[in-house]
Parts: C-alpha cells; sequence; structure tokens
C-alpha cells in the first residue's frame, strides 16, 4: 500500500502539471482569441470608415466635375443677363440685344463650346437666338419648359430640370437667369457629357462602386451605366434606385447604409447647386469579401495556434505587428479629422468663413495660382447705425449683409467676416472687370433690399473695394487685403454702394 502510495505521487504531480499545462494552453488561447475578435473589430471599424471615405471621395468627384463644368456657363449667363438687363434699362430695342446675343454665341462657340446651341431667350416680349435659329409658326416660347421654370424659381440664376436628347444621347439642361423686369429671360443650353464621363471614370476606379448625378425630382441626369440615363428613380418602384431616392428626397439623409435584394450599399450624397445631388454607393458585399477571406484564413491559422503553442506564440507576434499598423492608420486618419475639423472654423454670428480660415482658404488658393476677383466690404456708418438704433440692430445688420453674400457668391467661392462689420470674398475663375462688377452689383442690389423695421427709410450700403488676380505673379491673402482695403477706403469718399478696384 505504501509503494502504491508513493507510485501515485509522480502521477499526481504529473497530472497536477498537466492540468497546469492545460490551463496555461487554454488561457493564452483564450488571449489569442480575445485578440483575434479585437483585432477583427478593430480592422472591420478601420475598414468601414475607409469605405464611407472612398464613398465620399467618389462623390465629391462628381461634384467638382459638376462645379467645374457649370461654373464658366452660369458667369456667361450671368454677364449677359446683367449686359442685356443694362441695354433694356437704357431703351435698347431687340434689335441691338439680338446683335449682342449673336456676337457673344459666335465668341463662346470659337473659344469655349463649339457644340453649344448658344444663347437665346424670350426679351421684350420677343424670342431671340443667338444662334440664328428661327423656330417654327407654332413656338410660343412662354410655354416652353426653360421660360416657365425660370419664373416659377424667381431666382436669377435657374438651373433647369434637364432633358435626354434622344439623337446624341446625352443629357442636357439649361441654365436661365431672369431679367429685372421678372418677364425676360436669358438662356442657354449645356451638356452635361463631361459629368457622365467623370462619373465612368470615378466609378471605375473603385471595385464594386457606383455613382450618378440626381436632381430635385428623382431623375438621373449622369449615370455610371448608361442605361439609367433619364430613369426617374421615384417612379422606379421596388429598384435600389427608388430606395436611395426615397432616403434623399423623402427623409433628407446624405449618408447612410441600405439593404436591398441587389446587395448591402454603403450610400454617400453631396448636395449640388440647382438642388440637384451627387451619389456614390458602394456594395459592401464586394468591398468587404477580401476581409472575410482574411477572417477565414486567421481562423484557419487560429486552430493550428490551438494545436501547436509555437505556431501560436509567432502568431501573435504578427498580430501585434498588424495591429501596430492599423494603430498608425487610425492615427493617421484621426489627424486628417482634426485637419478637417479646423479647415470647417466658421464665424458664429454669421456662419461664414471667420478671418483665420478665410486667409487659409484664399491663401491655399493663391498657392495653386487659382484665379479669381477678391474683394473686402465695409458697413457705410455703421458705428452711426449701432448708437443711434442700438446693438441688436447692428446685430441683424450684419447678419442682413451676411445673408446678402451667401447669396451672391457660390458654394465654391470664400466668403468670410473680417471682424466687427468688415467682410471679405474671393469668387474663384473671375478674371474679367465686367463679370466681377455684375456680381458685385447684384451683391449690392440684395443690400439695397434689406428691410429691418427699426432703420425707418436709412438704407443699408457698403463700400468695396477689389482686386482681380490672374495667377500670373504669386500673391497671399496679406497682399491682396492690403491692396483692396486701400481701394476700399477710396469708396468711402463716395456716398451709397460704391466700388473701386485696385489697379495694380
Amino acid at each position: 500500500m505504501r509503494m502504491h502510495e508513493q507510485d501515485q505521487k509522480p502521477n499526481k504531480a504529473a497530472n497536477h502539471e498537466g492540468i497546469r499545462s492545460l490551463a496555461v494552453a487554454f488561457i493564452v488561447i483564450a488571449i489569442f482569441i480575445a485578440g483575434a475578435i479585437y483585432i477583427g473589430q478593430r480592422f472591420y471599424a478601420t475598414e468601414k470608415e475607409v469605405l464611407q471615405q472612398q464613398c465620399e471621395l467618389n462623390a465629391k468627384d462628381s461634384a467638382r466635375e459638376y462645379d467645374r463644368c457649370l461654373l464658366t456657363r452660369s458667369n456667361i449667363v450671368t454677364v449677359a443677363g446683367y449686359t442685356v438687363d443694362t441695354m433694356m434699362k437704357s431703351g435698347r430695342d431687340n434689335h441691338a440685344i439680338l446683335e449682342y446675343l449673336t456676337s457673344e454665341t459666335n465668341y463662346i462657340v470659337a473659344t469655349l463650346d463649339p457644340s453649344t446651341t448658344g444663347i437665346y431667350g424670350l426679351i421684350n416680349g420677343e424670342y431671340l437666338d443667338g444662334s440664328g435659329w428661327v423656330p417654327d409658326a407654332d413656338y410660343v416660347a412662354s410655354e416652353r419648359p426653360w421660360y416657365i421654370q425660370t419664373l416659377e424659381s424667381k431666382r436669377e440664376i435657374t438651373f433647369v430640370k434637364p432633358y435626354l436628347d434622344d439623337q446624341t444621347e446625352t443629357v442636357m439642361m439649361t441654365v436661365t437667369d431672369l431679367l429685372s423686369d421678372n418677364k425676360s429671360v436669358i438662356a442657354m443650353d449645356v451638356s452635361l457629357d463631361p459629368i457622365q464621363r467623370i462619373i465612368e471614370e470615378v466609378s471605375s476606379s473603385t471595385e464594386g462602386s457606383q455613382a450618378f448625378v440626381m436632381d430635385a425630382g428623382g431623375i438621373v441626369v449622369a449615370h455610371s451605366d448608361r442605361s439609367q440615363l433619364g430613369v426617374n428613380y421615384l417612379t422606379t418602384r421596388d429598384s435600389l434606385g427608388h430606395s436611395i431616392a426615397e432616403r434623399i428626397l423623402g427623409e433628407g439623409q446624405m449618408q447612410f447604409d441600405l439593404t436591398t435584394e441587389e446587395g448591402d450599399f454603403s450610400v454617400y450624397v453631396d448636395k449640388l447647386e440647382g438642388g440637384w445631388y451627387s451619389i456614390s454607393l458602394i456594395n459592401t458585399d464586394i468591398w468587404y469579401e477580401p476581409l472575410q477571406r482574411t477572417v477565414v484564413i486567421v481562423g484557419v491559422v487560429l486552430a493550428v495556434l490551438i494545436a501547436v503553442l509555437t505556431a501560436v506564440f509567432l502568431r501573435l507576434n504578427a498580430k501585434n505587428r498588424a495591429l501596430l499598423r492599423l494603430h498608425t492608420r487610425i492615427d493617421q486618419e484621426k489627424r486628417r479629422g482634426n485637419e478637417l475639423q479646423a479647415l470647417s472654423e466658421t464665424d458664429r454670428m454669421t456662419g461664414l468663413y471667420d478671418r483665420v480660415s478665410g486667409k487659409r482658404k484664399v491663401d491655399e488658393l493663391l498657392a495653386n495660382d487659382v484665379e479669381g476677383v477678391f474683394l473686402e466690404l465695409d458697413i457705410d456708418n455703421f458705428k452711426s447705425i449701432n448708437d443711434t438704433y442700438g446693438h441688436q440692430v447692428g446685430d441683424r445688420v450684419i447678419l442682413e449683409v451676411a445673408d446678402a453674400l451667401h447669396h451672391t457668391f457660390r458654394s465654391n467661392d470664400i466668403t468670410m467676416r473680417l471682424g466687427g462689420d468688415e467682410f471679405g470674398a474671393f469668387a474663384v475663375g473671375i478674371t474679367k472687370q465686367d463679370m466681377a462688377e455684375a456680381i458685385i452689383h447684384r451683391m449690392f442690389h440684395r443690400l439695397e433690399n434689406i428691410d429691418i423695421a427699426e432703420l425707418g427709410d436709412r438704407k443699408v450700403s457698403a463700400s468695396v473695394g477689389a482686386v482681380l488676380f490672374t495667377g500670373k505673379e504669386k500673391a497671399s491673402f496679406d497682399e491682396l487685403y492690403a491692396a483692396v482695403d486701400s481701394a476700399m477706403y477710396t469708396s468711402k469718399k463716395i456716398s451709397g454702394n460704391s466700388l473701386t478696384f485696385c489697379k495694380d
């Protein structure tokens, strides 16, 4: 019995050691399993963030091409509308106006867009066409969509509902300008084929992605799948396009995940001028397919690691390296997010860029030789308004002037509050003085129509200094600001809304 007990002691010790080893093995396995789950979750979260950023980038690339395509055209229509308006006010007849439209159309065809139909419009009750096109006898301009929609919108610049040209299979739209008599309209047709091309390029660059532009009525203006051009997604029930249109137009969502019979999608939306939407979507099943394969491989490796502890420790080392790379990637994304947040700083009162962020954005444009007009605006006799009517009324004047700037300039222009009653703006692509004057006088018109009951008959006016930057020489925000500040003080010597251009 005693020998039997002695024989049992090593067995018990071995059993205890085996239990301890098994416990250690289970702990190590549990640690590795927990680590694998954690890494998988972090990797999945990072991949999802990259997916959303790629989706956003695709939508913004399409939006940039939209802005580039329509920027020059809308500027042309703005200048033409201002010129015709001036001619009408000075008593010039329609014959003279037609000569101007013909000359402008010939210039556009020769220098900008050989395929354009030119500038046309209904002016003083008569249809005038700069390309020389003579309509049929039953053609009634006032019954055409471009005229009706412009009057309904009551906006100076209107992007008319697009249509699909059956002959060219190209989506066309019309940019119009409502003149000051609220009856005459200047218009120009624009081909959206450049947007179609960039959308196809953007979509092909990301596996499993689609991209399209849709108007406020659900009609597809451009699509990576050309068969979808002109389709109204609001009427195509039980389709992917209909589900997306319902989320955007019905619920106002701008970023969301969508599950349909066609698969799971991540969707990002960027709102464009004229109430249009640039939409990018990526099939998450395709996007995550490499990740799913990775998970399967890791599972197989983990099963091997359970049997071979040495492989487990080697795998742990590999996972640590992967985790380090993952942390580095997350830190880079966080830094990028902080930079974007810093760029989005705005003046709390007006919603415009503040001086710091506005200066930074203008300097970035200047460093890249982006042409445009820079201006400084100072409200006339603002101290008198504060002293006479109180600071609350003064604050309302500040807000109304900021609103005039917001509605005068485009979304890709830089508008800022420099401080107090002083504002600034950089209008991209405006390199001619007459174009700049047209925009600034439109802003003056808005200032003249500011209605604040406490001011009675007193009108709000401003003095403006401006300078054209053509990119021929390097310049900074501070240099342009110094130039326009001097010009603005010249404007101060003139009563009412006044504009002075810096000649140097």
